[in-house]
């Protein structure tokens, strides 16, 4: 037969059972506390953080983006712009181009009108326009009838402003050789002014 548990170890064995209950109660409690704590506090973290900066910066962001189309039209008008001014540039170009051209045409043929009177055979003309000069102008439109009209131009040319007009007049009034005068007269009038006078080059 087993021998009888004695009333102090039956009460010892009760404390001992009684505490290791209480601890596990106390430590089953605090362990859910801790849990809730941990998730009341994840959730404060939460609640606290801050949002994302797309979220939270969304006027700015609008502006931002309206400041950025607008300077996006503002290139665009200006390359327009400047798109527009070259164009002109290269039209202008173009245009000064053509007249250019036209001046170099015109000069060219200026130059082949030009009548030139060069100084070896100014100075065979100087003689007979000095001589002519001094005769009248009815003599002189006579003798001068027989020469080509660009001869009669050079001519005159190297004679007084009065005393070739009074020679041509005279022309004008004449009619040689069943032309008509005044019409030659014009004619000669004309060549005058495509006179030009080309000096010999200078020797060395």
């Amino acid at each position: 037969m087993k021998a009888p548990i004695s009333p102090f170890v039956s009460a010892l064995l009760a404390s001992l059972l009684s505490a290791a209950v209480l601890l596990a109660w106390l430590w089953k409690t605090t362990m859910g506390l801790v849990a809730q704590r941990q998730v009341h506090v994840a959730q404060q973290l939460e609640e606290e953080r801050p949002e994302k900066p797309w979220d939270f910066w969304t006027v700015e962001i609008e502006s931002l983006a309206k400041e950025l189309e607008e300077a996006r039209a503002d290139v665009a008008k200006r390359e327009l712009a400047l798109s527009l001014r070259e164009k002109r540039i290269s039209e202008e170009a173009a245009e000064l181009e053509r007249t250019r051209a036209q001046i170099e045409a015109m000069q060219g043929e200026i130059k082949r009108q030009l009548i030139e009177v060069k100084d070896t055979e100014k100075k065979n003309l100087k003689p007979l326009a000095a001589t002519y000069s001094q005769i009248a102008p009815a003599s002189a439109a006579a003798i001068l009838s027989k020469m080509d009209d660009v001869t009669v131009a050079k001519l005159l040319s190297l004679m007084k402003a009065d005393v070739n007009s009074a020679i041509l007049a005279q022309m004008a009034q004449n009619s040689i050789g069943g032309a008509d005068g005044a019409r030659r007269a014009a004619t000669i009038s004309l060549l005058l002014k495509r006179i030009s006078t080309q000096r010999a080059p200078a020797g060395p």
